[in-house]
């Protein structure tokens, strides 16, 4: 593989007449890291992957790799592997000849072509399917091939662009899997397109939230889960509970809020003062049901989803808290609930 030291997108925009799709879009990359645009349709993650690739020219701004501009580069010279959402196979070229096309469009001979399309083959586990044409596998094997196909050629850069999107649940959750082994093994450094937070967090050295061409927000899965920059990003991370509030009191160590029963203290460094209006935000999980402190509720709705329970806890206004807890709750039943400090996010409203 030809590893890469950096790549870097500097202020790329892309306009489609008077919609700008990609806003000065800037990100480094350092080489063989994993990284994971995250975020709603219509973001832009898309666009700046097939900028990446040349399949779309930029309206300003440039593509360097390891210090050296290539957007003004067609999409064959830059030697980068693409796996699509729809995999892109040739419906008519068996296994082993959808795994060899590229290296024979590269001019190789066939004997430096067969061992490296045996052993992509034999990493992608494709070893019994070689006679088949697209047609005759499985999802799952349709997309193996189609990863197959894309490292086969040694991409200095690998760009995922959704491909676990057209999977059900468990085979998405095999085909996670497969892709982390892959970029363990081959250490390519990669840029992945998801609109899913779960395979984002688990696959990505780095996450960059998108939000109308722009990054909400970037770093380390931790960071972007635990320490969300934004009202959006929140949103996006899982943060379903949110109830305007008022700061009582702010000081270095964090914020306490109040609304609505809630009294509730904010650990971390908050651009609030005291008598902002606010909105508090919070995992279901991290609400805990106490006996004797926090706020009061009435169970509203509780279904077993398996690993637990999701009820719905509703305040004396109407709103609404969602919790998730590990044994059933009775309908109506009334509760006390406490938000863990270290997990409630508050932001201005």
């Amino acid at each position: 593989m030809h590893a890469i030291k950096s790549l870097e997108l500097d202020r790329v925009t892309r306009r489609f007449s008077a919609a700008t799709a990609l806003d000065e879009f800037t990100l480094k990359v350092p080489g063989g890291a994993f990284v994971s645009l995250l975020g709603p349709s219509g973001c832009g993650k898309s666009t700046a992957l097939n900028c990446l690739t040349g399949l779309l020219p930029l309206t300003s701004g440039a593509i360097l790799l390891n210090g050296e501009r290539i957007d003004h580069l067609p999409p064959e010279k830059r030697r980068f592997g693409m796996v699509f959402q729809n995999y892109a196979l040739f419906p008519h070229l068996p296994v082993e000849r959808n795994v060899a096309f590229g290296l024979e469009v590269m001019g190789l001979k066939r004997h430096e072509i067969k061992p490296r399309v045996d052993a992509a083959i034999k990493m992608m586990r494709l070893e019994p399917y070689l006679g088949r044409l697209p047609a005759q596998l499985s999802g799952g094997q349709q997309q193996r091939l189609a990863f197959a196909r894309a490292v086969v050629v040694e991409p200095r850069l690998l760009l995922l662009d959704e491909p676990l999107a057209n999977l059900d649940a468990l085979l998405r959750d095999e085909l996670r899997l497969e892709i982390k082994r892959l970029h363990q093994r081959l250490g390519i450094t990669t840029i992945n397109v998801t609109h899913d937070q779960t395979e984002a967090m688990s696959l990505s050295d780095v996450i960059v939230v998108m939000r109308a061409g722009k990054i909400e927000q970037a770093g380390t899965p931790q960071d972007i889960y635990q320490r969300p920059a934004s009202l959006f990003v929140a949103d996006f991370m899982g943060y379903r509970n949110r109830l305007p509030v008022a700061v009582l009191e702010a000081d270095a160590a964090g914020v306490r809020v109040g609304a609505q029963g809630l009294d509730a203290f904010a650990k971390g460094a908050f651009k609030l003062k005291k008598g902002d209006a606010a909105v508090a935000c919070f995992r279901p999980e991290d609400v805990e049901i106490h006996d004797e402190h926090g706020f009061e509720a009435h169970l509203s709705l509780c279904e077993f989803q398996g690993q637990g329970y999701a009820a719905e806890a509703r305040l004396a206004d109407g709103s609404t808290i969602r919790v998730a807890h590990d044994r059933a709750m009775a309908h109506g039943a009334k509760v006390r609930l406490l938000v863990k400090p270290d997990r409630l996010m508050v932001y201005p409203q």
